[in-house]
C-alpha cells in the first residue's frame, strides 16, 4: 500500500481517497514475523518491528502526499473506540442543532496511519430496499450527550474539501433545506444531510488498475492533478452497489459519482412542497378519472387511464430532466388505477345486474322466437306429404331464415282435382316484423286465389288490395305465384317484382323463364297485375328461389351470383328429383359461404311435371 501511494504521488494528484479502512496492524511485516523465529530475544523482536515495520513506512507514504483515510460507522460497539476523527469543522449558520445522521462511534484507521492523513471522511451510502438513491454528506459523531461530538464530513466531500484546500460552510435555507458552499462550489443538500444522487453508467474510462500504477503504465495526463480514490472492484469482496439505474456497480465508484456531480452541479432536488404536489396530482387524476369513466366504454376508459397514467410520468420525466426535481408521480398513478378498479367494479356490478335481467328477458325472447320459429315453419306446407300420393307432377321446398323468423315463404295446394298453385314470396326486411308480415301475406294470397281459382292474376291483385289496406310500416313482397295443370302442363304465372325461375325441359340447358313482369305487392297499390303462359315438356322441372341464395356473399366479399347458380343447374342430373336439386343447391351455397353468417333468409322451391 505504501509502494502504491509513492507511485500515485510520482504523478502528482490533487489528492488520494481510500475507500479503505486499515483498522489493523500489518500481519506480514518483518517486525511481526521476527515474534514467530525460535530463540530470538525480546530487543531483537522490537528492534525489528521499528526498523521493519509496514505500518510506519505506510504512514510515511501518506504523510509524504495528500491523503483521506475513511472511517466507518460501528454499529453497538459498546465504546470499542473511544477516539473521536479530527475533522476540519464545517461552519454553520442554522437557528440549531442539524438534523444529521449520527454516529455514536466510528471506526477509524490506526492511530499511525491517521495522524499521518490529511483528512478524514466516513463511507456509507443510503440505501433503500437495497438501493443507493442518497448519499449522506454530513454525519454528527459522538454520543448525543458528549460535548465533544463533532461533524464528519463523507469521504467524497472531505476528499473535495482536501484537494480544493477550502472550507465548508452550511447555511440553513428558509423553510427546508440547505446551501453548502466550498471552494466556490454552492450546491443544495437535504435537511439531514444527505444528497440525491443522480446516478451515471458504469464507466471503465474511471478506472486505472492499481498494477498499471505500480508498473509506471497509467497515463500520466490521466492522473495528474486528479482526485483520485482507491478502492476494491473484486467480485467476491462483497463491495458492490446497486443504483436506482438497477446497475450493480463498486462501491467506490459511488463515491466517484457523488464527487462528479458536486463539481457539475448537476444536483437534484425534493421540493419542500413535494408532498403537496404529489397529493394535489392524486386527487386531479382521480377527479379526472371519476368524471371520465362513467361517461365512456371500458376500452375507452382504459385509454384514458392510460392518458392520465402517461401524463404523470411526462410530469415526473420533465420535473426530473428540465428542473432537477424529484416529484414522485407513483402514488398518484397508484392512486389512480385503484379509483379505476373501484369505478369499474362499480359499473360491472351494476352491468352485471343489469346483464342478468336482460338475460332473463333474452331467454323469455328467445324462448318467445322459438315459438313463433315453430309457428312459422308450421305454416308452411310439405309438399312431399301433401303430394305424396301425386304422380303427374313432383314439388319440393326449403326455407332457412337468417334469424330465428324471416320473411321468405312458400306454398303450395290443390285448387281443384287437376291444378296446382304454388308461391315463393320475399317480404323485405327480416325479423319479427318480416314474419309477421309473411304470415299475413301468406294468407291473403291464399285466400285470394281460393276466391279467384281461374286466374292467378286476378288472385294476386286483389291479395294486393288486402295488404295495402293493412300495412302501416310499408312493407312490400316479392312474389312468383303459379298454377300447372296436372293434365296438360300448362303454367300460368304472375311476377310480381321476383327473381325469374330457371326452367330445363330434357336434353335442354337452363333457361330463365320470361318474366310477367310487375313490380313487388304493395309498391304501387293500384296496379293491376297480367299473367303470362308457359307449356312444359314432360319431365320439364322449374326451379325458383329467393335472392337470399344469388346475394350470398363468402369470406372475401364475392356474392354467389346467377352465374355461378346457374352453372350449377346445368351440371345437374336432368333426371334428378326436385328434392335432390333443392339439397344441392343449398349445399353448394353454405360450401360458398365458407361458415360466414348469412345475410337473407334461403328458400328455394322446384317442382316436376311428368
Amino acid at each position: 500500500m505504501a509502494n502504491l501511494v509513492d507511485k500515485i504521488t510520482a504523478y502528482q494528484p490533487a489528492v488520494i481517497g481510500f475507500d479503505v479502512l486499515f483498522a489493523e496492524p500489518d500481519r506480514y511485516s518483518a517486525g511481526a514475523f521476527a515474534s514467530l523465529i525460535p530463540g530470538i530475544s525480546p530487543q531483537q523482536i522490537e528492534k525489528a518491528k521499528a526498523e521493519h515495520s509496514g505500518d510506519r513506512r505506510f504512514a510515511h507514504a501518506i504523510r509524504s502526499s495528500s491523503v483521506v483515510l475513511a472511517m466507518a460507522d460501528v454499529k453497538n460497539s459498546k465504546g470499542i473506540n473511544s477516539r473521536l476523527p479530527q475533522v476540519a469543522p464545517p461552519r454553520i449558520s442554522a437557528k440549531g442543532e442539524l438534523p444529521f445522521k449520527r454516529f455514536e462511534d466510528v471506526r477509524l484507521s490506526m492511530p499511525e496511519l491517521d495522524q499521518a492523513a490529511a483528512g478524514r471522511g466516513f463511507i456509507t451510502e443510503e440505501a433503500e430496499d437495497g438501493i443507493v438513491r442518497r448519499a449522506a454528506l454530513f454525519a454528527h459523531i459522538g454520543k448525543a450527550d458528549r460535548d465533544d461530538q463533532v461533524i464528519g464530513l463523507s469521504l467524497p466531500l472531505e476528499t473535495l474539501r482536501v484537494a480544493t484546500q477550502g472550507g465548508v460552510a452550511i447555511r440553513e435555507l428558509e423553510g427546508s433545506g440547505l446551501e453548502v458552499k466550498l471552494a466556490g462550489l454552492t450546491f443544495p443538500v437535504q435537511q439531514d444531510g444527505s444528497i440525491w444522487l443522480r446516478p451515471s453508467k458504469h464507466n471503465n474510462d474511471r478506472f486505472v488498475s492499481a498494477i498499471d500504477v505500480i508498473q509506471g503504465k497509467a497515463p500520466r495526463d490521466f492522473l495528474k492533478d486528479a482526485i483520485i480514490l482507491v478502492g476494491i472492484t473484486g467480485l467476491g469482496l462483497f463491495d458492490n452497489k446497486t443504483t436506482a439505474l438497477r446497475e450493480n456497480i463498486p462501491g467506490v465508484e459511488i463515491h466517484a459519482q457523488v464527487i462528479e456531480q458536486l463539481i457539475a452541479g448537476e444536483h437534484l432536488r425534493r421540493p419542500a412542497n413535494a408532498k403537496a404536489i404529489e397529493l394535489a396530482l392524486m386527487i386531479l387524476s382521480g377527479l379526472l378519472l371519476i368524471w371520465l369513466v362513467p361517461k365512456l366504454r371500458v376500452h375507452f376508459a382504459l385509454l384514458a387511464f392510460l392518458g392520465i397514467g402517461t401524463s404523470l410520468a411526462g410530469i415526473g420525466l420533465a420535473s426530473f430532466h428540465w428542473g432537477h426535481l424529484l416529484i414522485d408521480v407513483a402514488w398518484p398513478a397508484i392512486s389512480t388505477a385503484g379509483v379505476l378498479v373501484v369505478i369499474l367494479a362499480g359499473s360491472l356490478a351494476v352491468s352485471d345486474q343489469l346483464r342478468r335481467v336482460m338475460g332473463e328477458q333474452a331467454a323469455r325472447m328467445g324462448g318467445e322466437l322459438k315459438a313463433a320459429q315453430r309457428i312459422q315453419m308450421g305454416l308452411l306446407p310439405d309438399p312431399a306429404n301433401v303430394f305424396a300420393a301425386e304422380v303427374r307432377f313432383t314439388v319440393a321446398a326449403k326455407l332457412e331464415p337468417a334469424r330465428r323468423v324471416g320473411g321468405d315463404f312458400y306454398d303450395c295446394f290443390m285448387i281443384d282435382k287437376n291444378r296446382l298453385f304454388f308461391v315463393i314470396a320475399d317480404v323485405s326486411g327480416k325479423g319479427l316484423a318480416a314474419a309477421l308480415f309473411m304470415a299475413s301475406a301468406k294468407s291473403h294470397i291464399k285466400s285470394a286465389m281460393l276466391l279467384n281459382p281461374q286466374d292467378v292474376s286476378t288472385a294476386l291483385t286483389a291479395a294486393q288490395i288486402e295488404l295495402a289496406r293493412e300495412n302501416p310500416e310499408q312493407m312490400f313482397v316479392t312474389v312468383f305465384a303459379a298454377v300447372l295443370d296436372g293434365a296438360s302442363g300448362r303454367l300460368d304465372y304472375v311476377n310480381a317484382g321476383h327473381d325469374a325461375p330457371f326452367v330445363r325441359a330434357p336434353g335442354q340447358p337452363v333457361e330463365r323463364l320470361q318474366p310477367a313482369a310487375g313490380p313487388p305487392l304493395c309498391v304501387m297499390d293500384d296496379f293491376t297485375y297480367v299473367g303470362n303462359t308457359y307449356q312444359m315438356a314432360i319431365g320439364e322441372w322449374l326451379f325458383t328461389m329467393t335472392d337470399g341464395v344469388t346475394e350470398g356473399t363468402n369470406k372475401k366479399g364475392e356474392f354467389f351470383g346467377f352465374g355461378r347458380l346457374e352453372a350449377i343447374l346445368n351440371e345437374t342430373d336432368p333426371a334428378a328429383s326436385p328434392s335432390e336439386l333443392v339439397d344441392l343447391v343449398l349445399a353448394r351455397a353454405h360450401t360458398f359461404a365458407e361458415g360466414s353468417e348469412p345475410a337473407d333468409d334461403i328458400t328455394l322451391l322446384a317442382m316436376r311435371w311428368g
